[in-house]
């Protein structure tokens, strides 16, 4: 059975980053054969990914072979020379088994057959008027088990039991830890803080800030959150007054000079977008290998899809692009397709245009979501969509995608 490649979230939504945080502090160094030693328990591939068998097991089972593995496990932290070190250990193997539950727990019953058709579903019929009658059955028969609400909520308890919030060494140096921290802020954002519906869906970072503020104990850790959801608020949000906010707040009460520096960053972007700047100029590859500069499409106004071969939502935009390619040929638009895919995967990018037709101008980033122009526009998230106008300014940084209707209104507004 294949592995599972990400969470199911992926089929509905693009791919996300956090904000981008120094990584020198943070290592992953406890427990080197972790993985080796946990697939002789659970169904895992050899990069460490969960089978999707996992998501079938009797969670009776999986509980037990968590308990068997911290057994086998154990002795790595008896042959720790000091106390301080047995103990990190020892925390490092209690939240590897809590991730594994959690993540168990969060996508019980999911299945191999059903989630490739959900994507299908998401890429092949967005267009269609039922397009949401199928998305439901399609959800529906992409989990072939339930759990009921109580256990779920008993299970997750478990998962979550005697917090501890404020480990920095653990924090440093265990991924199980740090990314057990971020899905306790994500549990306490749905429980305690579930009433604060603070801009909706977008506004999750907002709220998950709001934890880390009110809850997570001054120190290292909540520096480091502080600054990874004003990151987040400043990139995804779109409120104005909630990134002012943010950016405020974290520039009066933030310590770490590199943090500050970053979120300057980020800011700065973000104003560059909105003060109708000129935008960065970019030279990428096309699939013949030709450079082409953002600069040499002047006298023109440039609508850039920012997206990759992996990502399904940016897959299920390509069918409404093409319609208004088509429906814009000849007028004084250009568009122009900017993949993010890795440069390992460069020929899988050339194949897809080609074996998919796609239209306008096909290019590829350098160095993916890294390269400068990505940077430069904050884009954390795609599809991402950005509008240029034919001096070479910024309309919008983060544009109207093509299934929206109100990307014609502009482009006829505008083209007038």
């Amino acid at each position: 059975m294949k592995k599972i490649i990400s969470l199911a979230a992926l089929a509905l939504i693009g791919y996300s980053s956090s904000a981008q945080i120094s990584k020198s502090a943070l290592k992953d160094d406890l427990l080197p054969e972790k993985n080796k030693v946990l697939a002789k328990y659970l169904p895992m591939s050899k990069d460490g990914g969960y089978l999707y068998k996992f998501y079938v097991m009797p969670l009776d089972e999986v509980r037990q072979k968590l308990e068997n593995f911290k057994s086998a496990m154990l002795p790595e932290a008896k042959k720790q020379k000091s106390a301080a070190l047995k103990s990190l250990v020892e925390k490092d193997i209690d939240f590897i088994s809590r991730e594994a539950l959690r993540q168990c727990v969060s996508l019980y019953g999911m299945d191999s057959l059903g989630m490739l058709n959900l994507e299908k579903i998401l890429t092949e019929k967005k267009a269609d008027p039922k397009f949401m009658t199928y998305m439901m059955e399609a959800q529906k028969k992409a989990f072939v088990k339930t759990l009921a609400p109580a256990e779920r909520n008993t299970l997750m308890a478990t998962v979550y039991q005697n917090p501890e919030l404020d480990n920095e060494a653990l924090f440093k140096r265990s991924a199980a830890y740090r990314s057990w921290i971020g899905n306790y802020i994500t549990y306490f954002r749905n429980t305690k803080y579930r009433a604060d519906t603070t801009l909706g869906y977008t506004g999750t970072s907002i709220v998950k800030l709001k934890v880390v503020t009110n809850d997570v104990p001054a120190g290292f850790i909540k520096d480091y959150l502080s600054y990874q959801f004003t990151g987040e608020i400043l990139k995804m949000v779109k409120d104005s007054t909630a990134k002012q906010q943010a950016y405020q707040n974290f520039m009066a009460s933030a310590t770490n000079p590199e943090y500050k520096k970053e979120i300057e960053t980020v800011y700065a972007n973000y104003k560059m977008m909105t003060g109708k700047a000129m935008s960065p100029d970019f030279n990428f590859p096309n699939v013949n290998g030709q450079m082409v500069s953002l600069k040499s499409l002047r006298g023109k106004y440039v609508y850039i899809d920012v997206w990759a071969t992996w990502c399904g939502p940016c897959k299920a935009e390509i069918p409404f692009l093409q319609k208004v390619e088509h429906d814009y040929e000849g007028k004084n638009v250009q568009f122009v397709s900017l993949s993010v895919d890795r440069m390992v995967d460069k020929t899988k990018w050339i194949s897809y245009v080609k074996e998919h037709n796609l239209g306008g101008i096909q290019l590829m980033s350098d160095q993916d979501f890294s390269t400068d122009f990505v940077k430069k526009f904050n884009i954390n998230s795609i599809p991402r969509f950005i509008l240029i106008d034919p001096t070479g300014k910024i309309v919008s940084g983060d544009a109207y995608r093509p299934s929206d209707p109100l990307l014609r209104q502009q482009l006829d507004k505008l083209l007038k």
